[in-house]
Formats: structure tokens, C-alpha cells, sequence
């Protein structure tokens, strides 16, 4: 039930903040489908939060628990037929909530760690996904992945084993590029679940091509971890195509049987194991119950509200939001 009318101010207002294209979304229901989360839990919707942006309902978007559960894959920005980019709408709504009060900056603080801590999980689900299926977690297990570093098993590396690599893994690194990156970090700094080298990290991935580690590469489950946001692309002046190699190198894991070939299929029923408990941690750390809406703090008489309608040009909005 919505708590206030649609606005086509604040519509207006989100939209000029985001400049997403909200108002060309037509319900298609495509970001729905590709987005993993959702795919894995049925808890977050793209469409959702377009349609809350596109009615001027700022309040309820920014109390949505869903803004909180995206992991910033922006795989509902890269399908939308229409261009339309929710992932800019979920940033918004967060500042927003964060600007206001509806969320402490220390809980802010806690659900970052705690999303860099879930790479971890992500990881070991991967080590094993690749030769057998991931069964049910236990509360221990869970909170030791999550606690615990990734300590990866590696052999020493020797000159003799450097610049290995057949016919189809020299083209991969050839033609994505890999051959002219300088390590000057952008990959890392721009992709969202980098921080831990052991568990992901594109810059690591590229160099250790570079090297023509072939089997230290295929066989290591960070591979399998990257979300395909295309932002190690985006952001390397150098014109890498991080995402391009970590793809095809999968392919090629798969190829030379690093990995079983139904690597995909095990992960994807291994996040509907992993992922609703990350969704219910934040639900946990933000104080919600299970997707209940976070309660802000007297948000309905909350001046600074009103103020930064006014700073916007938005006199008419005041009414509303009040």
C-alpha cells in the first residue's frame, strides 16, 4: 500500500538526479529476469524500483529494503531494450536513504564489509561448483566462510612454467588486450566486489594471463566470480577488455576440463543456496524482517526534505513530502 500519492515533481526530481531514463521503462520485465539476485531469491526487482521513481514516490524508494540487496552487476542496465538504467536509480535511492537518516553511515559501513565478507562465500561455493554440486550450508559453515580469508592452495611458481599457454589461450590474451596492461589498478579500483586479491581481483587476473599461467588460471575459482559489470573495461585507459578475457578464459577452463562443463548450472543453484542468506544478513544488519520496509526517522516531518525540493525548484513538492 503506498503511503503517499504519485508526484510527477519528485518523478521529475528523481529523474533529474539520475538521469537513468525512468520514464522509458514499459514493464517489460526484462531486468527482472537477468538479475541474479533475483534469479537466485525472487526478493529484488528492478521493475519495482523503476515504477516507485517513475510515480514520484521518493519515500517508499528509499525505504525499500531491495535498494540494499543489489550487488551492482548492472546486468538490468545492459538488457534493457530501451536503455533505461535501474542500477542508477538503486545508487540514488541509497544516497538518498543515507542523506536522510533512513540508514546510519555506520550501518553503511557494516553492510559494505559484510558484502566484500560474502565474496568469500562466493568463493568457496565456486571451489566447489566446479566439480561437484554445493549442498545445503550450515549456519557454521556460513559464518566461517564469511570470517575466514580465502587461502588458496598454490605450487611454487618456477621461470620454466611462465608464458605456457596453447593456441587459443594466446589469442584470448592477444585480442581482449591483456598484452598492454601496465597494472595501474583501474580494473581493481573500479570493479565492485575487488578488495581481496585471494578472492577477486581483475588486475591479478590479467597480469597472471600476461604470464601465461595457464593452469593456475583455469583452475582458480576466482574466475567464476566475476559479475560481468564491464567496469574493469570501462575504466582502463590502456582499452583492456578485462570482462571479454575473464569470459572467454571460463570458456576455455571449461574446454580444457580445468572445470566440469556444467560449472554454470551448479553455481547458478549454488547462489540459490548462498544468496537469500545474504539477503537475510541485511536484513538483520538494517534491523528489517525479512524485506520489511526500513523505518526512517520521522521522515514525514523531516525539513531537509523540504529544503532540498526547494533548492531544486521543486516549491510544489513541499506540500507532499511533508
Amino acid at each position: 500500500m503506498f503511503l503517499r500519492k504519485p508526484s510527477a515533481v519528485l518523478r521529475k526530481y528523481v529523474e533529474g538526479a539520475t538521469h537513468a531514463g525512468s520514464p522509458l521503462c514499459w514493464t517489460c520485465s526484462s531486468c527482472d529476469l537477468e538479475c541474479p539476485v533475483n534469479r537466485a531469491t525472487g526478493r529484488l526487482r528492478p521493475q519495482k524500483i523503476l515504477r516507485l521513481a517513475n510515480l514520484g514516490l521518493l519515500e517508499e524508494l528509499i525505504q525499500l529494503p531491495e535498494i540494499w540487496y543489489c550487488q551492482l552487476c548492472r546486468r538490468c542496465s545492459q538488457i534493457c531494450p530501451n536503455g533505461v538504467q535501474p542500477d542508477k536509480v538503486i545508487g540514488f535511492a541509497r544516497e538518498e536513504a543515507l542523506r536522510l537518516g533512513v540508514v546510519v553511515p555506520g550501518k553503511i559501513q557494516q553492510y559494505y564489509a559484510l558484502f566484500a565478507a560474502f565474496q568469500r562465500v562466493r568463493w568457496q561455493a565456486a571451489a566447489i561448483c566446479q566439480h561437484a554440486d554445493l549442498e545445503p550450508v550450515s549456519d557454521r559453515q556460513w559464518h566461517r566462510w564469511l570470517e575466514n580469508p580465502v587461502i588458496e592452495s598454490r605450487p611454487p611458481i618456477h621461470s620454466s612454467d611462465l608464458f605456457k599457454g596453447n593456441a587459443a589461450f594466446k589469442t584470448t590474451v592477444d585480442k581482449t588486450g591483456a598484452t598492454i596492461c601496465f597494472t595501474c589498478g583501474e580494473c581493481s579500483s573500479g570493479c565492485p566486489i575487488s578488495g581481496d586479491r585471494d578472492v577477486f581481483d581483475p588486475r591479478v587476473i590479467v597480469r597472471t594471463a600476461m604470464l601465461g599461467l595457464t593452469g593456475e588460471l583455469l583452475r582458480s575459482p576466482s574466475l567464476w566470480l566475476c559479475l560481468d559489470c564491464r567496469r574493469c573495461t570501462e575504466g582502463c585507459s590502456q582499452t583492456v577488455k578485462g570482462h571479454q578475457l575473464i569470459s572467454e578464459l571460463q570458456q576455455l577452463a571449461i574446454e580444457g576440463r580445468f572445470v566440469d562443463a556444467g560449472i554454470r548450472w551448479r553455481l547458478a543453484k549454488a547462489y540459490k543456496i548462498i544468496y537469500p542468506r545474504l539477503l537475510d544478513a541485511v536484513d538483520d544488519l538494517l534491523g528489517l524482517q525479512h524485506g520489511q520496509a526500513v523505518r526512517p526517522r520521522a521522515l514525514q516531518a523531516d525539513k531537509r526534505l523540504a529544503a532540498e525540493f526547494l533548492q531544486h525548484g521543486c516549491a510544489h513538492a513541499v506540500a507532499d513530502a511533508l
